[in-house]
């Protein structure tokens, strides 16, 4: 026997709320979520790579550390032998009055050297930070792309370091948003010869600091991956439960249309 109208409207009703009922399993709504127990496992797994990650991350910043600090003790020196108050100094002129940066009295307008270190002297370049970078995806549920992308500075100007953020690390040298300071030429007297040989000696430990990073960043870049994936499998969970209440709110809706004398007095009888 043919169903009726109503009955088939009491059909759709049980459907759609037992399709509810599952998505607020999924969700959790009122209840344990069906994927508690796996977000509970992935979100263990993550930690248990932290100890690892930032063991090797500290010594990763230690190195950008100390390579900085050789920075600022280099861009010490090199103010002090240039000097800022004397015409006696270890730069060489290359503009300014007679020929030379002659000091100036009225804070460089006249031409002079206002002081500190400037353009005025030859081999003036400015001298920037090496950083550590953390590259993070997002793995944000509310969003259908896990992989955006956004960069946490690791090592700045101030010699300030974190450890164990992002989703893989990398090294820029002499990275130009973060000036350390500048560098001049130094004049060939036996006191400006010894601070350009500390200076030199300073930029070859620079140089072998820098070698170190290969033995570190490869290694915990590759336990990130391994992470990463955990994260990504919480991403696709979390991202099963957006998507769930989205489904549920459609399936709300549509109960509504089912059970609202604004839409039901349209039913055909």
């Amino acid at each position: 026997m043919p169903q009726s109208n109503n009955a088939k409207t009491e059909l759709v009703i049980s459907d759609i709320n037992e399709r509810i009922v599952r998505e607020n399993q999924i969700i959790g709504f009122n209840t344990t979520s069906t994927l508690q127990a796996r977000i509970d496992e992935t979100n263990s797994l993550i930690d248990a790579y932290n100890p690892a990650i930032k063991g090797i991350d500290a010594k990763i910043v230690s190195i950008g550390q100390s390579i900085n600090q050789l920075k600022d003790e280099i861009i010490t020196l090199v103010s002090t032998a240039v000097g800022t108050s004397t015409e006696f100094y270890c730069g060489i002129a290359s503009t300014g009055p007679g020929g030379r940066c002659a000091i100036s009295t009225d804070g460089g307008v006249d031409g002079g050297w206002a002081g500190g270190i400037s353009t005025c002297l030859d081999g003036y370049a400015t001298e920037y930070y090496d950083t550590v970078t953390a590259n993070s995806w997002g793995f944000n549920s509310n969003s259908t792309n896990p992989f955006d992308p956004s960069t946490t500075i690791l090592s700045s100007a101030s010699n300030s370091f974190g450890v164990g953020v992002g989703t893989f690390l990398f090294v820029t040298q002499n990275n130009s948003s973060y000036s350390a300071g500048a560098r001049v030429s130094l004049g060939s007297s036996s006191t400006c010869q010894a601070t350009q040989t500390e200076i030199n000696r300073k930029d070859g430990e620079i140089a072998t600091l820098r070698t170190e990073f290969g033995k570190y960043i490869g290694v915990v870049n590759s336990i990130r991956e391994q992470r990463w994936k955990s994260q990504l499998e919480k991403w696709g969970i979390e991202r099963a439960q957006q998507e769930s209440q989205t489904e549920k709110d459609r399936l709300v809706g549509v109960l509504t249309a089912f059970t609202d004398s604004f839409y039901t007095n349209l039913f055909l009888k």
